[in-house]
């Protein structure tokens, strides 16, 4: 049986490397680039392990990935995700973290049927970079992008 913290360990591992950001792909040069680009790669893969920490323990708050402002573009995205069937539905309580962790995982191509198996990597990769595309023009329709000189 596999130690649960080196489990996540090779979790992170997998979201850096093809798996999900495909960090060794680059083609940066300079270390001092490469450490950079490590730095927000870790974030980013953080955020993925807590995405799927989520999709599996419904009783954690969508607070921990993400902020306030998200978390209100994201219960504006969640209805047009859901299908018309109770099984195309949301099954989570809105703000918890399984709820955000689902409709990420439908931004990223994931069908949402529990019958299917849960998303993975990938999956929320893609969806998380769907999610901050769609965040950054849910604020700049709202007008709260604020950028400064």
């Amino acid at each position: 049986m596999v130690h649960k913290g080196k489990w996540r360990i090779e979790q992170l591992f997998a979201t850096l490397k093809t798996a999900g950001l495909n960090l060794e792909a680059t083609q940066l040069e300079s270390v001092s680039a490469i450490q950079r680009l490590t730095v927000l790669a870790l974030s980013v893969a953080v955020r993925i392990l807590q995405l799927i920490q989520g999709r599996d323990n419904p009783d954690l708050p969508a607070s921990i990935a993400f902020s306030h402002e998200q978390q209100q573009c994201l219960s504006t995205l969640d209805p047009t995700l859901e299908g018309k069937t109770r099984l195309q539905q949301n099954p989570y309580p809105p703000q918890n973290l399984a709820w955000a962790t689902w409709i990420i995982a439908r931004l990223g191509g994931w069908s949402g049927y529990k019958s299917q198996k849960p998303p993975g990597i990938t999956t929320l990769v893609r969806g998380l970079e769907q999610f901050e595309s769609t965040f950054f023009g849910w604020k700049l329709s709202l007008g709260l992008l604020v950028c400064t000189p």
